[in-house]
């Protein structure tokens, strides 16, 4: 009798193998593709290849929430489609091994990987993201980067043809477009301090203009000038604060709970940070699903010609699948569904309906 433990550590052999294969091609195909747009983009602008290399690398962790999926959908289908191949899975079958230990070592490393991933890739993995969208920001956008939030309020920087403008302020109002308790640092373009502003409110009272209201102005070796009313001319409005903040995307996981607090703080929605949380929390039962999926298509002995239909079916499902997750999470982002079952409804279900094919797989 051969003992249980030998097949299942062959079995996870062969399933990490299988990942490892499809996981690496995904990565250089993606990488290649995104080298490739960011050439395109570049070719108007001295960007220097080595750049784009580096931002081709930086970007691939934002694609991961799809690439990640559809690799444990196709590692686990081609782990046992080359089990059946070699008539592996019918002679482990006839020895009486059951579905659910064949499939076990495949759900015992999506497990491990969802959680090494969360836990410790995914720290790694926010500061790529920041990276990139410095970079893009440098070299495709032409402003300053991110906006930031952290316990001293929020932070903004803004560059224009003159001047560079770093806020702070401890408060901030999205629905009457003002900033408070707001501290306004202006520079040249060699990073020379010229002046500061210290006020208690700032209107916004276009997407170029503000109006500051009682405040001190200070220059160096001057005496600061107190005024009740003056008009500051930045390029920032309460639109285009909102949509260059950090995306959800850049936090890591042991950060994100923090950032949605001062997020909270300082007067801004937290909706889509709080969907993607819940997102990251739901992680690992979103590739449990592919696994479950891909193990149901293969996992009887087919042709050839029937593999490769199945295989098709199995992108298919997972499409329709990122698509409904998808659509539950903007009527979360939205307000229009509550943020926990807009994010969990989809893989629940999907796990339960794909549980039960499996039961029926071997009871049948």
């Amino acid at each position: 009798m051969i003992k249980n433990s030998i097949i299942t550590k062959y079995l996870i052999k062969e399933n990490i193998f299988s990942f490892l294969i499809v996981f690496s091609f995904s990565c250089l195909l993606f990488i290649s593709i995104d080298l490739i747009e960011l050439i395109r983009r570049s070719s108007s602008k001295e960007v220097d290849f080595i750049i784009l290399v580096k931002m081709a690398i930086f970007h691939i962790p934002t694609l991961f929430p799809l690439i990640l999926p559809t690799v444990f959908l196709l590692s686990s289908m081609h782990t046992y489609m080359k089990l059946n191949k070699n008539n592996e899975l019918t002679v482990l079958r006839a020895s009486g091994f059951s579905i659910w230990s064949l499939v076990s070592p495949a759900i015992l490393n999506v497990i491990i990987i969802s959680f090494f991933y969360l836990l410790v890739f995914n720290p790694i993995f926010a500061v790529m993201n920041i990276k990139f969208k410095n970079y893009e920001s440098i070299f495709f956008k032409g402003n300053s980067g991110l906006f930031a939030i952290s316990e001293t309020g929020l932070w903004l920087r803004e560059k224009n043809e003159s001047f560079e403008y770093v806020i702070n302020s401890q408060h901030y109002s999205f629905k009457n477009k003002t900033l408070t308790n707001v501290k306004i640092f202006k520079f040249d373009h060699d990073n020379k301090f010229l002046e500061r502003f210290d006020v208690e409110n700032v209107k916004m009272k276009s997407d170029q203009l503000w109006q500051l209201e009682n405040g001190f102005r200070l220059k160096i070796n001057e005496t600061p000038e107190s005024f009740n009313q003056t008009f500051l001319e930045i390029n920032l409005d309460a639109n285009k604060i909102e949509k260059n903040f950090r995306p959800p995307e850049t936090i890591s996981f042991w950060g994100i709970n923090d950032y949605i607090k001062n997020l909270e703080d300082s007067g801004f929605s937290v909706k889509k940070h709080q969907v993607y949380k819940n997102y990251l929390y739901s992680f690992p039962l979103i590739l449990l699903s592919m696994v479950l999926l891909g193990c149901i298509l293969s996992i009887k002995k087919e042709r050839i010609k029937k593999n490769v239909i199945k295989i098709i079916y199995g992108i298919l499902i997972g499409v329709i699948f990122h698509f409904l997750s998808d659509i539950t999470k903007t009527l979360g982002q939205s307000g229009s569904l509550n943020i926990f079952l807009s994010v969990w409804s989809t893989p629940i279900i999907f796990n339960l309906l794909l549980i039960s094919a499996l039961i029926h797989l071997e009871d049948g």
